[in-house]
């Protein structure tokens, strides 16, 4: 594989990567936050969580623990919403320990979507 990117800088090409992955994270939760979607099924949760398994992969192939952080927050809000007991969300000791990167705001939203599907 041949690309400008490969023959830029190491420090020029995280900087990229973590542009990259930061909108990439942010884009895909927008997607369930839209005011278009209604309800969300498990079936969308399990694909949302399989193409955040993807991402995660991809970003453990570049090999730099830092880049991995922009996907803290995506990678909480679908254990939330795969969670057996989704209500400790609501508990503030364990959203912080649990879900600490998820808005508080949108988790309740998401939640909110997945428990009237």
């Amino acid at each position: 594989m041949t690309t400008v990117l490969l023959g830029l800088p190491t420090e020029i090409k995280e900087l990229i990567y973590f542009d990259a992955l930061s909108h990439a994270a942010t884009m895909i939760l927008s997607v369930p936050l839209s005011p278009d979607i209604k309800s969300i099924s498990r079936h969308g949760v399990a694909a949302l969580a399989k193409d955040v398994q993807y991402l995660t992969e991809f970003v453990d192939t570049l090999g730099n623990p830092i880049l991995k952080e922009n996907l803290d927050e995506l990678q909480q809000t679908v254990a939330l919403m795969q969670a057996d007991k989704s209500d400790e969300y609501y508990d503030v000791a364990t959203r912080n320990k649990k879900y600490g990167r998820v808005d508080a705001v949108n988790g309740s939203i998401l939640l909110e979507k997945y428990k009237n599907p």
